[in-house]
């Protein structure tokens, strides 16, 4: 595929590289290897909480609990949100890039997707809170 010059590829690629740097603050590498490892284990514990699969995936799930456990009260609340955000940073952009996967991207899609990439890069763990408790409270109200 050929791309030209002020289709948006370029500024799509910065911004999705701008996500996978995580929240802009600078971690020390220990801080960086101990966030990735936490993503990596949320997903992993997230892949194996799901219905079906017997004894033996519930027995996978529990010992991928207690080592998501022992490595959140081993790294401290700070860390811990920043692997939180960054697992659901990185859910939201699966989420928003597969919505585009089975067409062929418009300018007006580019645009639309660039935009959303940037409103999710320049959220905090603060605003994803917010977020949650007010979807939890509709949710709530709902039933």
């Amino acid at each position: 595929m050929r791309r030209r010059a002020g289709d948006g590829s370029e500024a799509a690629q910065e911004a999705v590289q701008a996500l996978a740097d995580g929240s802009g603050k600078a971690w020390a590498p220990e801080q960086e290897r101990q966030i990735r490892a936490m993503v990596e284990q949320i997903r992993k514990l997230r892949d194996l909480n799901r219905p079906g699969g017997g004894w033996w995936r519930r027995r996978r799930e529990w010992r991928a609990r207690e080592r998501l456990v022992d490595m959140m009260m081993a790294s401290g609340p700070e860390l811990l949100n920043e692997a939180e955000l960054r697992h659901w940073k990185n859910q939201a952009m699966v989420e928003l890039l597969l919505k585009f996967m089975d067409t062929a991207m418009k300018q007006d899609d580019t645009m639309e997707t660039l935009a959303r990439i940037e409103a999710l890069n320049a959220v905090t763990y603060e605003d994803y809170q917010q977020a949650k408790k007010a979807l939890a409270e509709k949710k709530a109200a709902a039933s």
